[in-house]
C-alpha cells in the first residue's frame, strides 16, 4: 500500500480547484488515497465524493474534516491552545478507526 493524503480545505462546499485539477492529471490507480481538510465551519460538503469519483481503481479511506481557520473573521490558525488537543485526539481516533 503506498498511501496518498490529501489536504484539500473546502473551497464554497466542494473540492478546490486545484484539488480537481491534480486527479484529473495523476493515475493514481492502485494507491490508497486518505482524504483530510480543514472547513470554515460548513463541514466538508462534496469534497470527498468528489476525491472519490475522480479515483476510480483508487482504495479511498473513510475521511477526515475539521474546523481550521477563517479568513473573513481574521482567524488564521484556530487549531491552538485548547482546540489543539481536541484536534490532537480527533486525529488520533480516526487514524485508529481507518488503520493507520
Amino acid at each position: 500500500m503506498t498511501p496518498c493524503s490529501s489536504v484539500p480545505p473546502t473551497w464554497d462546499m466542494q473540492l478546490p480547484p486545484p484539488m480537481k485539477t491534480f486527479l484529473s492529471e495523476h493515475d493514481l490507480g492502485g494507491q490508497t488515497v486518505i482524504p483530510f481538510n480543514t472547513n470554515g465551519g460548513y463541514g466538508v460538503g462534496s469534497s470527498f465524493q468528489t476525491i472519490d469519483d475522480r479515483c476510480p481503481d483508487v482504495d479511498v479511506r473513510e475521511g477526515f474534516s475539521t474546523r481550521g481557520g477563517l479568513e473573513r473573521d481574521g482567524v488564521y490558525l484556530a487549531i491552538k491552545e485548547d482546540r489543539r488537543e481536541e484536534a490532537r485526539a480527533e486525529v488520533t481516533d480516526w487514524l485508529r478507526r481507518i488503520q493507520m
